[in-house]
Parts: structure tokens; C-alpha cells; sequence
């Protein structure tokens, strides 16, 4: 008996609707929200039974209901109604809406899951201010702040591209608002979380009712409707036998999913157990349904195996389980079969192509409070009056809004006769903001006594004004504390234009190295205030142009006096910049480019006491190869006048810009660096999230320049050889590296980048 698996997502899912389910469990007995509605009379004309189609849950094992589909379109076998919990509603709806089984089966095999659900992709769309605003985190938790506490999202996982996959799917079905108006009469099932009980939804929004039947607690965010709070109706009904027998079926075909049994040593922790219950309880109401089928009715089990309701990217799987499942059931099936003639007018009966094109007469943005709805407007590039677009195009529209980052999801309706259609763009601002809260920290060794970290929290409030002001504050201690607010205001309704004032004070604690020895260690702190000026390109670059002022403090701590102690050396300075950056994910990306450049001439105006100037750049790109990773890197720096002070030296060396060296090792006021890395893809962790494991090959070459411990520059060579990969936990880097002069080091780094003295630390 194979072992079911257990994804990071489907514990989490799980663990938060045990509970739940704990407490569904002492509520008082379920009633309906929706009475039934007659069915089709189709059969009664053709003189056979009216046929009710029963689709369980299951997430991404319910994929094999539509292999089911197309056996019983072979087996031409007509449907009068269609009910359907979670998954099974997602794939009965296209088929209520006149989609036929196989391009229900084609849109979703073809469907990127990691996108769909993982978000792939969404990165390359977030406005350039938010996508650097957030290049260092290694997770995505963010939370509320408000008079109430701490509030949290609704659910772990984003729903927006989910969304956009149901609407596709029932897209011809979507201006129909009575589900008993559809080609073939329909019903979804949800749980009413205020109530604890089922709600038969057949009527209203049919995407949203969808989205509502599928959203497992604590996983995806719930559906607020006329004072209910819908989520995955698995937990009241998984297969809805008797919903079916009471809205049109004189017989009833049913199909569910089954795994197969755990065994008892795998229930020994509390989350297998959380887990199992949830399991248990699901099973439990199904296999009531399933006792109430008849002699007349057909019942299909799909055995799926170890496929589990995370497994997106194994739909395909699940679809050829359903075929064959239901293929074994033929000769029960073929009782109901009808013949060519009749068959080929009931597929022409309940087809519904849709208008590939909408004429669009108006486009109105609704539901904002907080957030500027001209600002929404302006990210609209198909969406608008007077034109034809496809749905396909509206949707690249309102992921487009969702990207901005303010919304938990976006909506939109299309009313109005043919011709003159009127879309309706709802965004849903986050129900726990304006302002949030996010955590991070980062794990760094470089040698078995020697382990370097950080913690870090930034507070963010949103929309002070109707330009999208913004004001941040960042608390990091550990390695390199710094304490930070700043205030950024877009200058135009686009946020193309923006100033931003900040303050910092920062302190480090650096090693200094003579040839390979370390011999002291420095703490450099800078208190500093600057003034920018900037300019967002689309959502891929950024230049900025500012003033700072400010003093630096340097303070032997430990060690050898070796760099000059300074107190409070005033400095006054120009600071330009700019970064792009088209890169798929921070940690490991396997496609993209990334640029970031900086200039600072530091004089004696405005008190300075300083008078130098340097200039910086790295440029990475990388490349998707079978789906492994191709990195080419090329950095500099250099000192172009006066002497740099220490807290402006560059310095190489660490697991992410040398590795074989320790942070640090080399030391001077320039450097040139070029390596390439090679990254194979080991083992998926969960390939629907992008998280897997990778061995990686590292070359790399660098000079320092003007060393500060007086050594003859040379060009050193470096190997390394890594285990790498992007996880639940945020990146993870194991790395043995050598250097040609005979220094190795083995090295680990976990989380948020520890700092390494470059701009080569933002390349890996």
C-alpha cells in the first residue's frame, strides 16, 4: 500500500480546519439555503430518466472528474443537472455554462499551476517601488496592524489567479446570474462559517460561488456574502447525493476520490493526527451519501493513490485516474446511454460558444475606500471605452491591479445588452490593512565557531494621501542593526514621479583581515538623513537622484588598532542610482536580468568634512535551461578621488561574493569580479510553490584594489561547490568553496542576506 504524501501547504490547510471542523461538529443539524429548482425537461420529452451529475472534493485530485467527463461523452450519455463541492463544482460548472468535456480538459491540462496557484510570475508584474522595497524577504507573511492587535490575511494563499482560471472556465456563463438559467441547471456547495451550515448556492456571481465551494479554511480566504462567510463546502456535504435527488435526478451518477488508509506509525504526531481528522470527518459525511445510492444509480470511485489536494502539478495524473475509473464502469453507464441522433441534439442544446469580443460602452472602478481610483484606472491597457477586448485581456488588466500590492483580490463584472457591455472592476482592498507588519531574519556561518545573524521587522503605513503616501519604518538587530523611517510621496497620480526623506542610523560590526588572518574587529556607525528624488520605468526600473547628510563614528571593538577610530566626521553628499531588475525570484532565479549602479561624491558643503567620490556596478543575468539554472555575474567598484572612508571600502569575500573567503577577507577602495554558476535541479520540495533543491557549480575570479592591509593585488580564482534551494523556510545555501591561493571554507546561510560589503550580496 503506497504512503500518502503530505505537502507543507496541505499541513497547514489541514491543521486549521481540524479545529474548525471540531467545532462544525457541536453545531445544530444542517438546512438548506436554496431550494431546488426544476430541472431541464429534455428527458421527460425523451422519455428517459432525468440524470443528476454528483461531483466530490478533493483539490487537486478532483481533476479526475473530467476524465470521468469524457467517458461519459463517449458513452454519450446526457446530463439534465450538475452539482458539485470544491473541485468538483470548479469542473462541473464549465459543463453547466455549455463548455464541452474536451476543452474543459484542454484548458485544464494546459493550465500553470505554479502560476495559478504558487504565483509565478506575479513578480515580473509588481510596480518596481514594491518590488524593492521587498527583494530581501524570504517570506511573504505579512500582517495587519490596527486598533485591535495583530490581524492576519484570511488566507495563506493568494486567490487572484485562481480567480482569473474559474472565470475563463465559465466565462459563458457569467452574465447569467440563475444557475437554473444555465445550459444545464447547477448547484455549489459551501459552509456557511457564521451558521456552520451548507449553503446550496444557485444563484448570483457563478465564479464567486465557485471560489466560495473551493476556499479551505485558513488556506484560501473565505466569500463574504449577504452576512455569511463562505468557505469549502467538503465540511458539510463532499459528495451531494441528496442535493441532486431533490433538484432534478430520478438517477444519480456520483463520483469521489479516495486515498488509500494510513498506517498507524504514521499518526504519531499531533499535526498527522490534526490532519487525519480532518480526513475522518470529510469521509465520514461522504460515506453517508454514498450508502444512499440506489441500484439505479451509478457510483465511481477514483482511486487517486498519493496524488493529495496540493498536487497541482500532477492534474494530468488525476485526469487519466478518472478515465480509467470511470472506463471500468461502462457497462453500468451504457443503462443510460442514448443514441447518436439523440446525443448530438443535447450537445447542441447545451453548447455555448460565447463572444470571443466585448464591446465596451463604459468601464467603472468600484469599492475603493482607501486607495486612488484613478490610480487603478491608469494601470488599464485594454480595459476601456469604446474598444473590443477579449477576456483574456481583462484579466491581464485586473492582474495587473493586483500586482500593485493593496488588494487581497480583484473582481469584475460585464452587464449590458451585446454591443454596449459595461465592466464593472472590483478590487477588494486588504481586508488587514492599510497598515502592516512583516518579520524576517537571516542565518549566516562561515566557520564552526563563528555564526552570524539578524532579525528584523518593518512596520508599513499605506494611502496617507490620495497620491499613495507611504510611510516605513525598519527595526533589524544582530550583525548589522539599523533603525529607519522613511516617507515616500508619488508626485502623480501613476506614481511615476516620487520624493522620498529618510533617516537612518546603522551599525556594523565588521572584521578586519591582514593576509588571512583576521586580527580585530570595528564597529561603524553612520547617522545620516537624505532626500531623494526618483522616477519609476514601468515596473522594471529605477533612477534616483538625492542629498545626504550625515557623520560616521568607527570604534575598535575586539582586536588589533588597525583602521583609523573616527568620531562623529561629518559628510555631505550626492547620491545617484539606478536598478533593473526583470528577474523571476530573488533567491535562485532562473531567468532575468538584474543591473544596479551607484554614484556618491561626498565635499565639504553643508558641513562636510569629507571629499571623495566612487562609483559601483553589477550586472547578472540568468537563464532557464531544462530547468536548471544559468547565472553569469560581472561587478566593480572604484574610488575615483580622495580616500574612501572605511565605511565606503569594498570588500569581498563570503558565501554569496566569494566563496572559499570569509566575509571580509579582502579589503581596498576598488574591485572588479566575474564568475558564472551552473545550478541543477535536484528535487521538487513543492513545484507548484517553486521551491526545490538544487547542486550548483560555482566559478569565479576577482581582484581587490588598494588593499588596506598593504598586500600586492592579484587576481584570485575561485570553485565552489553548492546545495542550494528556495524552501518553506526561505533560502537555504550549503557551500564548499575553494580559493586558488589554498584557502577553503564551508559555509551556510539560511533567510534574509547577512551583508558582505557590495552590491554582489543582491545577486544570489
Amino acid at each position: 500500500m503506497s504512503k500518502p504524501k503530505h505537502s507543507v501547504s496541505r499541513v497547514l490547510a489541514t491543521t486549521v480546519a481540524a479545529t474548525i471542523m471540531a467545532l462544525v461538529a457541536t453545531l445544530p443539524p444542517t438546512r438548506l439555503a436554496a431550494e431546488p429548482s426544476a430541472a431541464a425537461d429534455d428527458a421527460q420529452q425523451a422519455g428517459r430518466p432525468r440524470i443528476g451529475l454528483v461531483l466530490g472534493g478533493g483539490g487537486a485530485k478532483g481533476a479526475a472528474h473530467i476524465g470521468v467527463l469524457r467517458v461519459l461523452d463517449e458513452l454519450r450519455i446526457p446530463v439534465d443537472c450538475i452539482v458539485g463541492t470544491s473541485m468538483g463544482a470548479l469542473v462541473g460548472a464549465p459543463l453547466a455554462a455549455g463548455m464541452p468535456p474536451e476543452r474543459i480538459e484542454s484548458i485544464v491540462r494546459g493550465t500553470d499551476w505554479s502560476r495559478t496557484v504558487g504565483g509565478k510570475g506575479l513578480r515580473r508584474r509588481t510596480p518596481i517601488q514594491e518590488k524593492l522595497a521587498t527583494r530581501s524577504y524570504t517570506n511573504l507573511v505579512e500582517l495587519g496592524v490596527s486598533r485591535r492587535g495583530l490581524t492576519t490575511p484570511g488566507g495563506l494563499l493568494r486567490t487572484q489567479n485562481i480567480e482569473d482560471m474559474i472565470r475563463a472556465l465559465v466565462s459563458s456563463g457569467r452574465l447569467t446570474t440563475d444557475f437554473d438559467d444555465l445550459s444545464i441547471p447547477f448547484r455549489a456547495i459551501a459552509t456557511d462559517m457564521v451558521a456552520g451550515e451548507m449553503v446550496v448556492l444557485g444563484s448570483g456571481d457563478l465564479s464567486l460561488a465557485l471560489r466560495a465551494s473551493m476556499a479551505v479554511p485558513g488556506v484560501f480566504a473565505p466569500v463574504a456574502r449577504d452576512g455569511q462567510v463562505l468557505a469549502d463546502g467538503g465540511m458539510m456535504r463532499n459528495l451531494p447525493v441528496d442535493i441532486a435527488r431533490n433538484f432534478c435526478a430520478d438517477v444519480v451518477i456520483a463520483v469521489w476520490l479516495s486515498t488509500p488508509q494510513p498506517e498507524p506509525n504514521e499518526l504519531g504526531s499531533a499535526i498527522s493526527l490534526l490532519g487525519r481528522a480532518v480526513d475522518v470527518a470529510v469521509v465520514a459525511n461522504q460515506n453517508q451519501q454514498i450508502a444512499s445510492l440506489t441500484q439505479r444509480d451509478v457510483g465511481i470511485e477514483v482511486p487517486v493513490g498519493d496524488i493529495t489536494a496540493a498536487d497541482f502539478h500532477r492534474v494530468p495524473e488525476a485526469i487519466d485516474l478518472g478515465r480509467a475509473a470511470a472506463g471500468d464502469m461502462r457497462e453500468s453507464l451504457r443503462r443510460y446511454a442514448v443514441t447518436e441522433a439523440q446525443y448530438a441534439h443535447w450537445r447542441e442544446s447545451i453548447s455555448h460558444g460565447g463572444s470571443r469580443t466585448l464591446q465596451l460602452t463604459e468601464v467603472r472602478i468600484d469599492g475603493l475606500e482607501r486607495v486612488n481610483a484613478s490610480y487603478v484606472r491608469a494601470q488599464l491597457q485594454h480595459a476601456t471605452p469604446g474598444v473590443k477586448v477579449t477576456m483574456d485581456q481583462i484579466a491581464e488588466d485586473t492582474d495587473r491591479i493586483f500586482a500593485l500590492g493593496d488588494f487581497e483580490r480583484v473582481s469584475y463584472e460585464v452587464n449590458g445588452p451585446p454591443g454596449a457591455r459595461v465592466l464593472t472592476i472590483s478590487p477588494m482592498e486588504k481586508s488587514w490593512g492599510p497598515d502592516y507588519l512583516r518579520f524576517d531574519l537571516g542565518l549566516t556561518a562561515n566557520e564552526p565557531d563563528e555564526l552570524q545573524g539578524l532579525v528584523r521587522a518593518d512596520y508599513t503605513r499605506t494611502w496617507l494621501n490620495r497620491r499613495g503616501g507611504e510611510w516605513h519604518s525598519a527595526l533589524q538587530v544582530g550583525q548589522q542593526s539599523l533603525l529607519q523611517t522613511d516617507f515616500h510621496q508619488p508626485l502623480d497620480i501613476r506614481q511615476r514621479f516620487f520624493l522620498q526623506a529618510i533617516a537612518r542610523i546603522e551599525s556594523d560590526l565588521q572584521d578586519v583581515f591582514l593576509g588571512e588572518d583576521r586580527i580585530a574587529t570595528y564597529q561603524l556607525t553612520e547617522t545620516w538623513g537624505q532626500l531623494d528624488f526618483g522616477v519609476n520605468l514601468g515596473t522594471r526600473a529605477q533612477l534616483r537622484a538625492g542629498l545626504r547628510h550625515g557623520q560616521l563614528d568607527v570604534d575598535i571593538d575586539t582586536g588589533l588598532s588597525f583602521l583609523p577610530e573616527i568620531d562623529d566626521l561629518g559628510e555631505s553628499a550626492i547620491v545617484l542610482g539606478g536598478i533593473y531588475d526583470t528577474r523571476d525570484a530573488v533567491a535562485l532565479p532562473t531567468r532575468g536580468t538584474y543591473v544596479n549602479m551607484r554614484y556618491l561624491h561626498s565635499g565639504d558643503w553643508l558641513g562636510g568634512e569629507q571629499d571623495y567620490e566612487l562609483v559601483e556596478g553589477v550586472y547578472s543575468r540568468a537563464f532557464d535551461w531544462r530547468g536548471d539554472s544559468l547565472s553569469l555575474t560581472l561587478g566593480g567598484g572604484a574610488g575615483l578621488s580622495g580616500d574612501l572612508p572605511p565605511n565606503r571600502q569594498f570588500r569581498l569575500g563570503g558565501i554569496r561574493t566569494f566563496p572559499g573567503l570569509r566575509p571580509g577577507e579582502l579589503r581596498g577602495s576598488g574591485y572588479w569580479f566575474a564568475g558564472a554558476s551552473y545550478y541543477w535541479r535536484l528535487a521538487e520540495i513543492s513545484p507548484v510553490f517553486g521551491q526545490a533543491l538544487y547542486a550548483g557549480l560555482r566559478l569565479h575570479a576577482g581582484r581587490p584594489e588598494a588593499r588596506v592591509d598593504g598586500i600586492d593585488e592579484e587576481t584570485l580564482y575561485g570553485l565552489a561547490g553548492s546545495l542550494a534551494g528556495r524552501t518553506p523556510v526561505g533560502p537555504v545555501l550549503l557551500s564548499l568553496g575553494f580559493a586558488d591561493d589554498g584557502r577553503w571554507q564551508l559555509q551556510f546561510s539560511l533567510g534574509r542576506p547577512v551583508s558582505e560589503g557590495s552590491l554582489l550580496d543582491e545577486t544570489h
